[in-house]
């Protein structure tokens, strides 16, 4: 898998969604939707690895202002800005901030947090997705670790294109490497132990978390597709997408 990683200058979690095995006994297709961290923190040299790779879409599933500071540059990329979350809400991250911190199973804690996530937040996810299906070209989608809410919609999208659980999962555990060398100095920075055990856990990505999140889309959601339907995203789209992705 990690071959598929790119070596994008300015980001740290690149990857493309080609090559994985389907259930069918394919793969799903090189270059068509790559996840990422932040692109915005892109090199003048990582844009034109971006753009050489044919890329067309931005779907940035960050929260609004979240891309403060970033230096601006005029391409012919489209972006698509969906907000997964929402707005921010500091009631609702302090309280799923406590649970990651104390919890006895992190990869519960995580995958407790992205069920809620893919339940209050469906209309959005749809959008995301169906942004993925409509795309004209190769795709990128992020948000500012290209961990958690990038995970999430690239697991669906994995999902309803026949990708089995358990790579699935494998693919979203691959972003933990990564993230020392987007967030080593903030985790370094704790001013205490507890602040330190939080910021060290935020930044995993446990494979089984994805997994019991894949499980609750199979036994309480109907599977990825209807999960998907749920959301507004039409049979049209799901034809377009799995023909992305699988081909």
């Amino acid at each position: 898998m990690s071959a598929r990683a790119l070596p994008w200058d300015g980001c740290h979690n690149v990857r493309d969604l080609g090559g994985l095995p389907t259930a069918s006994g394919g793969r799903t297709r090189a270059g068509v939707v790559i996840r990422a961290d932040s692109i915005g923190h892109l090199t003048p040299r990582g844009r034109e690895r971006a753009l050489a790779a044919g890329v067309r879409r931005v779907v940035d599933l960050r929260f609004p202002g979240e891309e403060g500071g970033e230096p601006g540059a005029r391409t012919a990329v489209e972006v698509v800005r969906v907000s997964l979350f929402g707005e921010r809400d500091a009631a609702q991250e302090a309280a799923f901030d406590e649970r990651v911190r104390d919890a006895d199973d992190v990869a519960a804690a995580f995958a407790d947090g992205y069920v809620a996530a893919l339940e209050r937040n469906r209309g959005r996810v749809g959008e995301a997705v169906t942004a993925v299906a409509e795309a004209d070209g190769p795709v990128v989608v992020h948000c500012l670790a290209g961990k958690d809410r990038t995970g999430i919609v690239s697991a669906l999208l994995l999902a309803a294109a026949g990708v089995p659980d358990g790579v699935v999962a494998a693919d979203y555990a691959l972003s933990e490497p990564n993230m020392l060398g987007l967030f080593g100095e903030w985790v370094a920075a704790s001013r205490d132990e507890g602040e330190h055990r939080l910021r060290s856990r935020l930044i995993m990505a446990p494979a089984a978390a994805m997994a019991a999140v894949l499980h609750w889309l199979r036994t309480s959601a109907g599977g990825a597709e209807e999960y998907l339907r749920s959301a507004g995203v039409d049979d049209p789209e799901l034809r377009r997408l799995r023909a992305r992705l699988a081909g």
